[in-house]
Order: structure tokens, then sequence, then C-alpha cells
């Protein structure tokens, strides 16, 4: 027992003097906490703010040509087929007489050919004065009638077939009739667009809408043909919900040299609602929270919290305004952890 005793007095005397060493050390601060971040340049530069639509092309109503038959035929051929580009005289279909209109034309050309030779006697027989002035004006009317109706029944068709040609280069974008088929005078056989003469029919959301309005630019693209590129600005913009998509028309017509667009492409439209010049910075800059948008410059590896306006967005860059200067990092990646004040490390590329 008594040995115990001794023990620890002579520890609690040794103890003593580390005890005293380890208060009069001066205590470590806790490391700084940082951020790691990615930092980009702010720009002076020109932002449009862009609606992405998507439409076809079309023929533009005001440049649609039909082709219609000019009497009662039989389709005997038809040279084209839809969607093909034509020139101008190049044969489109050719039409046959009916049986009744060719019976017509015979009869005509018979009664003619009568009349004349009826002519031709009684001219011979008032030289003679065996036929009277009545008689060979009679005659001279009868031949009158028979060139009428002969011309009448040719209008018919009863001469044959009639190649029926393009009267400009134009896109074929119909074709009502098949080779064989009977047709009446004025039946609309094909349509054609006039080259250049064609639209992009795109829809807009109704909410959209009310920012969109003739004149703004338009960048066209085809869907599936990468050669099909073209620019050009808003016709007019429909005043009503297209009943099967529920979208607003806008209607762009298509440069007269742009290639790649036949009727029926599908297309991806972007429209310029907006084009603002100013400061810009990378739309991953900006957040936004209770009080707005706001973005982090850095200023001596700390972090500055700068509130900012958004003017316009393409998508990739954001017009902004606020206390702001071109050539200054904004924090383009690792913002969400910042807080003002808050000591960043830059990161390295």
């Amino acid at each position: 027992m008594k040995r115990a005793l001794l023990y620890m007095g002579l520890f609690t005397v040794l103890a003593a003097p580390l005890a005293q060493a380890d208060a009069d050390a001066p205590t470590a601060s806790p490391q700084a906490v940082t951020a790691l971040v990615k930092t980009a340049p702010i720009t002076e530069r020109r932002v449009a703010e862009n609606l992405s639509v998507y439409g076809t092309v079309e023929p533009a109503p005001r440049e649609n040509l039909t082709l219609a038959a000019t009497r009662d035929s039989i389709i005997a051929g038809v040279a084209v087929n839809r969607g093909e580009r034509v020139h101008k005289g190049q044969l489109l279909i050719t039409l046959s007489p009916t049986p009744q209109s060719r019976v017509a034309w015979t009869q005509a050309k018979s009664g003619l050919a009568f009349a004349r030779i009826s002519l031709r006697r009684t001219r011979s027989l008032y030289k003679e004065h065996l036929a009277t002035r009545d008689q060979l004006a009679a005659a001279e009317k009868v031949l009158g009638d028979a060139q009428a109706t002969l011309a009448v029944a040719q209008q018919a068709g009863g001469g044959g077939p009639l190649p029926m040609r393009a009267s400009a280069d134009a896109v074929v974008t119909s074709v009502m009739v098949n080779t064989g088929e009977r047709v009446a005078a004025n039946s609309a056989l094909l349509t054609l667009a006039a080259d250049g003469g064609l639209q992009v029919r795109l829809g807009v959301a109704p909410e959209h809408a009310a920012a969109v309005h003739a004149g703004l630019p338009v960048s066209l693209a085809s869907v599936f043909n990468p050669q099909g590129i073209a620019t050009s600005k808003i016709a007019s913009v429909g005043g009503m919900l297209d009943s099967n998509t529920g979208l607003v028309d806008v209607f762009v017509p298509l440069p007269r040299k742009a290639r790649g667009f036949l009727p029926g492409t599908a297309v991806q439209g972007q429209i310029a609602l907006t084009s603002t010049h100013g400061l810009a910075v990378p739309r991953s800059a900006v957040l936004r929270d209770a009080q707005g948008a706001y973005v982090f410059i850095i200023t001596k590896h700390t972090a500055r919290r700068v509130d900012v306006k958004i003017s316009a967005d393409d998508g990739t860059w954001l017009a902004v305004s606020g206390d702001l200067k071109a050539g200054e990092p904004v924090v383009t990646l690792g913002n969400y952890e910042l807080r003002d004040g808050m000591a960043v490390r830059e990161q390295t590329p």
C-alpha cells in the first residue's frame, strides 16, 4: 500500500511540468475554408436571344400554279412525279381526245370539205347566171359555219393529242390524275410551285406568340439535310391556333437561291427575338435566389457576389448589367458552393 502511494506521488510530480508546458503552448487556429472554382473573363459581345421552333416547307400560296384540262380528255401520259423540279417548256402531261370529241372533229372536218366544194360549184353556176346572189351568199355562210364548227371541235381535242408544258421553272407539288383517266374540261391536273416560290410554316407556342412579329430575322436549317441552310425574315404571323398542332403559324419566305428545301422538308428555325451588345457572361456563371440573379467575381482570391440584370439569352451567353467590368474573372464552375467573401482557389487548366 505504501509502495502504491509512493508511485502515485512520483507520477504527479513528473506530470505537472508537462501539463504546464501544454498550457503555455499557443493554440493552433483551424485551417481556413476555401473552394476550388473555375473562372472565365467577362466579355463584351452581341447576344441575340433566339426562339427555337420547328416547321415544314410548303409552296407559297401566291406562287402556286395549277395546270387544268382545257377540254374533255383522256390522260394519255403523265411525264412528271410529285416533288420533281421541272423547267420552262418541259412536258408535263399529254391529253388525248375522248371518243365523242374525236367523232365530232371528224364530222366537222367532213362538213368543212363539203361546204368548200358546194361553194365552188355555186360560184361557178353564179358566173354562168345559173345561180342567184342569194344562193351564193348562202353557200358562203355554210362554209363559214363549217369552219367555226371545226375550230370548236379542234379546241375540244378531237384533232389529236395535246401536250401540256410548264410555263416556268417550278417544283411539282401534287399530281391529281393517272394515265388512262378521263377528265372534264377545267379539271385540275397538277399543281406547281414556281421556282423559289416556297415558304416555311413554323409553329410558335401561344405563350411566345406575342413576342414574334413580321420582320424578325430567322435562321433556317433542314433537319435531315446539312446543306439546307438559309436566312430570312418573318413575313406574317397567324392570328389563331392551328387546330392540329395547337401552335400559332409563322410564315417565312425561302430565298430563291436556297437549296436543300424541297416541299415537305422538316425545318428548324431560330427566331432572333432581341439583340443586345454589352457585357456578357457564360450561362453557367449566373445563379438565382430570392433576391434575383447574381454572379461571383474573384478579387484577390476572394469571391464577391454581384447582383445582375439579364437582358438577353442565346443559350450560351447571357447579356448582363451590374457592378461589372469587362475582363473581370467570373466564376463558371463551383459557384453553387460559394458565399460572399469566401476564399477561393482557381482551377488551373
